[in-house]
This record gives C-alpha cells, sequence and structure tokens, in this order.
C-alpha cells in the first residue's frame, strides 16, 4: 500500500506500509509562516507579507544589516523590487544607525528603508 500526503511547496511525503519515509522536495520557498487570510482586509497586499517578514525576522536582518549581507537582506531586497542584492546589502550595512537606531517598531523599518532608499 503507497499512500501520497502533499504538502505546500510542492513537498511529497511517500510513506509505505512498512513504514519507511521517502521524502522528494522541489521549488520550496523560504517564505515560512506566510498565509493568506479571507477574513483580513488587506491580506492581499505586498504590504502585508513585507511587513510580516520584517516583523517575523527583525532581530536578523538588524544583524545581517550590520555585516552588509544575509539571506533575509537579499529577501528584503527582492520584495523591495532591487536587483542588486549586494549593493542593497552594503546600502544597510552604511545607513544601519539611520535605519535601526530608535526603532520602535519593525514595520517602522520599511518605513525608513523606503523614505531613504535610492531607486536603483
Amino acid at each position: 500500500m503507497l499512500m501520497k500526503v502533499f504538502f505546500s511547496c510542492q513537498t511529497r511525503l511517500k510513506i509505505t506500509a512498512s513504514a519507511v519515509l521517502l521524502v522528494t522536495v522541489s521549488a520550496c520557498s523560504t517564505m515560512e509562516g506566510i498565509s493568506s487570510s479571507s477574513d483580513t482586509a488587506d491580506a492581499a497586499t505586498p504590504d502585508v507579507t513585507l511587513k510580516h517578514f520584517v516583523d517575523v525576522r527583525i532581530a536578523t536582518i538588524k544583524k545581517e544589516a550590520a555585516i552588509g549581507y544575509g539571506e533575509n537582506l537579499d529577501a528584503l531586497a527582492e520584495m523591495l523590487g532591487k536587483k542588486d542584492k549586494v549593493a542593497f546589502g552594503a546600502w544597510m550595512q552604511l545607513n544601519y544607525d539611520d535605519l535601526f537606531d530608535g526603532l520602535k517598531k519593525p514595520d517602522d523599518l520599511i518605513a525608513r528603508i523606503k523614505k531613504t532608499l535610492p531607486d536603483t
């Protein structure tokens, strides 16, 4: 008996009667924890996804900004439409104090980035 169980991100688990698991993973996004909700008025807007991303990862984003690179900075650059992730990371490092000093809420970081980031 072979049973297939499908999860999000196109992950397939095949479970056989002898309890042997074979895992095949294909094209999975690293945006765990993000789900849509029909009861939230603005759930479909890109800023909600961006806000959630920053809310969940603010501590790591701050650490990566201090050194100027990291996978969360790369993802943030992509979400903001910045093609040059290396330049974005360097900009975050150069502007670290302006971006993070006195930051009260994680989504304030988004506003600071959008306000000061040059169009590149």
